[in-house]
């Protein structure tokens, strides 16, 4: 305060020296700069003077400001907290879904997502999961290409989300290769609730008809650029999703991560601290997934029996696992190239030999490639943990659906052990590894990526994104 009342003061005075300096009839320009600075008029130097030390004083701040926030980034979020949330112990108690066998380690992991992640710590699950306005829905749809699973997940995250900030019920509709009731069922948050009212029967006629409204939005590869400039207009500035589309029900299709541009919206800004999320830095999809993920979906019992035994099969100490995608190649040959992982399998085993593995540890592999699978069985032998069952893209098989839908279940179970069986994580730049990987309790522990043709020890978001920065966004990698 005494700074700026002096600063106030100089100020004031250094217009008079200023005016007293600039209008002397017997001084040029220069000889009058010269003058003040040098001459000796003191009023003028401590002005001088004042300002540069303002000025500086600014710039510290706001370096010392982003140097405290790349801090943050690069701490281990996952801080062990003693203190059970009051919001979580309250409704993991509740009678939404009737508690079993199987839906146990569930409610264990949204418990210590909700009590040990000190950047959702105190968040209101009960809002999140509470009913929306009526009539009033948000719908994520998938009827044909859509991508992996990483790039579904990535999508469906921020439908959901979206759905919270706009009050709009959420419902997942994926048809393609299959419907995902098949391999998942809602945990705490029901996505497949139906429709109230969408459709009525006309009295006159006995026909069913249309009743609530419907608008379908594609924001993924082949989007309009109308969609497009409109999804902006509510993202990034301070505008309702009903003023520019007031139906009320919205089809979305997508995977793009929408987390970043909802946080800078001052208009959602107290929605997201009704939630209990009361910081911007707080809203990013790689701090919020791992708890979604449980919120929105349990394995059907097939699947989580799958899991829980190749769960038991862990006897060594060290579990090292690696998820190797490889592109295009003759197991998926209908799958995109990626040229940046030409030598990825013997650059990653090569790693796991030299620098990583004990004589007690096992590898658990999951891959695209059968090559990658038959190499690493002669590597490691009675060592390596591997889901049995044909290698599949959820999108880029060329097998008939039906085989697609079945070995979906090798597609989950492998997702889901990347999350809760891994002491150390080697994974591809790709959707499908960060996000099974994000599942660990402590995804950046022993937490490594390949790109380009190396090994990063990746130890923060903030570390990740620096490696994509380096090789052209990940492009290369």
């Amino acid at each position: 305060m005494k700074f700026g009342l002096s600063m106030v003061l100089l100020s004031s005075q250094s217009v008079l020296v200023f005016r007293r300096i600039m209008l002397s009839k017997h001084r040029s320009l220069k000889d009058r700069w010269w003058w003040c600075m040098i001459v000796g008029n003191t009023l003028c130097k401590r002005t001088f003077v004042a300002y540069c030390l303002f000025f500086s004083t600014a710039v510290l701040i706001w370096r010392h400001h982003e140097k405290s926030i790349q801090l943050e980034e690069d701490k281990d979020t996952l801080k062990p907290r003693f203190l059970r949330s009051t919001t979580s112990q309250t409704y993991l108690h509740s009678t939404f879904f009737e508690t079993k066998e199987t839906e146990v380690n569930h409610l264990n992991r949204l418990n210590y997502w909700l009590t040990n992640n000190s950047r959702i710590f105190g968040i209101n699950l009960t809002a999140i999961v509470a009913p929306k306005k009526i009539r009033k829905y948000l719908v994520y749809v998938c009827h044909e290409n859509c991508g992996g699973w990483g790039d579904r997940l990535r999508g469906i995250m921020s439908i959901f989300m979206i759905s919270l900030m706009l009050d709009r019920n959420f419902r997942i509709e994926i048809t393609h290769p299959c419907d995902l009731s098949n391999i998942f069922h809602p945990n705490l948050y029901n996505w497949t609730q139906s429709i109230k009212g969408l459709t009525i029967e006309d009295k006159k006629t006995h026909r069913r008809r249309y009743n609530l409204t419907r608008k379908m939005l594609i924001t993924s590869a082949y989007a309009r650029r109308e969609v497009i400039s409109n999804v902006s207009r509510i993202l990034n500035h301070t505008r309702a999703i009903n003023s520019i589309w007031s139906e009320d029900v919205l089809y979305w299709a997508t995977n793009k991560d929408y987390f970043n541009q909802l946080s800078n919206n001052l208009y959602y800004r107290k929605k997201f601290k009704s939630y209990g999320i009361m910081t911007k830095y707080n809203i990013k999809l790689e701090i919020l997934f791992p708890l979604f993920y449980e919120i929105l979906f349990r394995p059907v019992a097939k699947i989580q029996r799958q899991i829980d035994f190749y769960k038991t099969k862990r006897k060594a100490k060290q579990m090292i696992c690696a998820q190797i995608r490889t592109g295009k190649n003759p197991t998926i040959p209908d799958d995109k190239l990626l040229p940046g992982r030409r030598n990825i399998s013997e650059t990653i085993f090569s790693f796991i030999d030299s620098n990583i593995s004990i004589e007690d540890s096992q590898i658990f592999l999951t891959t695209d490639n059968d090559q990658v699978y038959h190499e690493a069985q002669r590597r490691y032998e009675s060592r390596l943990l591997y889901v049995s069952g044909e290698i599949t893209h959820i999108d880029r098989s060329l097998n008939t659906n039906q085989k697609v839908c079945r070995e979906q279940d090798k597609l989950i179970t492998d997702f889901h052990l990347l999350g809760e069986i891994c002491d150390v994580s080697i994974i591809s730049n790709s959707g499908f590894g960060f996000w099974g990987n994000l599942r660990r309790y402590k995804p950046f522990e022993q937490l490594y990526v390949f790109c380009a043709g190396r090994i990063y020890k990746i130890e923060s978001m903030w570390h990740l994104y620096k490696m994509r920065e380096q090789n052209q966004n990940g492009e290369l990698c």
